[in-house]
């Protein structure tokens, strides 16, 4: 493995690049781009990977994705050279470093905070292939891959809703839960809508917490907020917050109550006191991307998938929390509804009061 350092608009990155032969092909056949791999020509095929601010070590988002195309490199034999953005700021100078350098037959950039990025890149560069993870960006030559997260906080809201009135150890009699962003993003106001509407699905009084880090990389301030939160009473809490989620779960020990854990199985973290991990397989996601380039079988446009899909889902492996049986009994009758359309989930802030308000679990 080569490491090298770039120096791009007076900003330092550290990249990677495997020195492996590449995949088969690409679904790249445009000769302005200067990327003259085709699918089954056997040419190599070069990844560049914008990460998303908090960068490698959130053991989230970024680790995953990271993840999945190291996967790649071992299974496919891509190469690839990655950067870890320090601030939204960087985005666009790192998506135009890879882009301008006519080296990368596709680029992958981290989260719907380089919406704004990429689509200055793609005007710029409308032959650069570019797959976009968790956003639903329309543009030419871009693939904007989502997740219906809908699906997969509503599971841990059913846990929480159900576990605040449970006799769980650690459980009070407050009826109180919490939800912490990193940032006010659509799609993570969407988990944090769909929490709310699964706690309130079979706990209607719940009280359910809100707060923002701004930050995806700030543990401290989501230390901070997550304890006021169990301050106030809440005993679960549910973080989609990036690495400022690790604060949450620093909270959750000390105040001896219970956490919820996102994108990857994060139960291992905090075992005592993380109940679950609202899981997003973005590892496959993004081996899923580089394979069906490799393939020839890459599309541009949106591509959605969800708990049918095995995208989603939610997980207590790894996690020391006793669950009462009657409770995982509940969420797996409450999946069997969602999975055969007798239940459609909530993901729209300005329809969750009526939601809630027809929709009540009954077994």
């Amino acid at each position: 493995m080569l490491r090298k350092k770039w120096m791009s608009l007076g900003i330092v990155t550290v990249m990677m690049t495997s020195l492996l032969a590449g995949c088969s092909g690409s679904g790249n056949e445009s000769g302005d781009s200067g990327n003259s791999n085709e699918p089954g020509n056997g040419g190599e095929v070069k990844i560049g990977l914008v990460l998303s601010t908090g960068g490698l070590g959130d053991k989230n988002f970024n680790d995953m994705s990271y993840a999945g195309v190291v996967k790649a490199q071992e299974e496919l034999g891509i190469e690839f050279d990655y950067v870890e953005p320090s601030s939204v700021s960087d985005f666009v100078s790192m998506d135009t470093m890879f882009a301008e350098s006519e080296e990368y037959d596709l680029i992958i950039v981290i989260g719907s905070d380089q919406n704004e990025a990429v689509t200055e890149v793609n005007a710029e560069f409308p032959d650069q292939k570019i797959s976009i993870i968790d956003s639903t960006l329309e543009l030419e030559n871009v693939s904007s891959v989502s997740t219906k997260w809908a699906e997969q906080t509503f599971f841990s809201g059913v846990l929480a809703g159900l576990g605040t009135k449970s006799d769980m150890e650690k459980a009070n009699d407050e009826n109180v839960i919490g939800v912490v962003l990193g940032k006010e993003f659509p799609t993570l106001m969407e988990g944090a809508t769909s929490f709310i509407a699964g706690a309130k699905y079979v706990n209607p009084d719940v009280e359910v917490l809100e707060a923002t880090v701004g930050e995806f990389n700030d543990p401290g301030k989501g230390k901070e907020i997550a304890l006021s939160m169990y301050n106030r009473g809440a005993d679960f809490v549910q973080h989609i917050a990036g690495a400022s989620g690790i604060g949450v779960f620093s909270a959750a020990k000390e105040a001896d109550a219970y956490a919820f854990g996102v994108g990857a199985n994060q139960n291992s973290e905090e075992p005592e006191h993380i109940v679950a991990t609202s899981i997003r397989n973005v590892d496959e996601i993004v081996y899923k991307e580089i394979k069906d380039f490799c393939e020839g079988t890459w599309e541009p446009g949106l591509h959605v998938s969800g708990l049918k899909e095995g995208a989603v889902g939610y997980s207590t492996e790894d996690s020391d929390v006793e669950i009462p049986e009657e409770i995982l009994t509940t969420i797996e009758d409450i999946k069997e509804k969602v999975l055969s359309g007798e239940l459609t989930l909530c993901d729209n802030r300005e329809d969750l009061e009526n939601w809630i308000s027809e929709n009540h679990y009954e077994k």
